[in-house]
């Protein structure tokens, strides 16, 4: 696996997207997405000092591993909020989670040693 070691500021999205780009070879929406909603959830709430991120692609699979020492969360425990019954009563914010959740073919937790690990398996076509 790459990996790369992140300060804990939106800024480095930038990195990472780079990062994600160069390990699958192209632009992916959905892996795009993912991404994004971990490492922002990571950046607001976690109060990290670094946040390392693995990635591996071996093809169809693209596995990627989010590593912080912040706050112990595990997302996966985490209830799918209520959905909306039509987009004017939809509100920003909330469903990061839920669409990671739905868009990752299989997600894993652990907390180990002061650290949260995220692992999401993703199948890219």
């Amino acid at each position: 696996m790459n990996s790369i070691t992140l300060k804990p500021e939106i800024k480095e999205l930038y990195t990472l997207n780079e990062f994600i780009l160069n390990e699958l070879g192209r632009e992916d929406l959905q892996v795009n997405l993912i991404v994004e909603e971990v490492f922002v959830n990571i950046v607001d709430y976690s109060k990290t000092d670094f946040i390392i991120v693995n990635a591996e692609f071996r093809k169809p699979t693209l596995t990627i591993e989010f590593i912080d020492n912040g706050v112990e969360f595990n997302p996966l425990l985490k209830e799918n909020p209520p959905l909306p019954d039509d987009i004017d009563e939809a509100q920003i914010g909330g469903l990061g989670i839920f669409l990671t959740k739905e868009l990752a073919d299989e997600l894993d937790y652990n907390y180990i040693n002061g650290e949260n690990c995220l692992k999401i398996i993703k199948k890219v076509e």
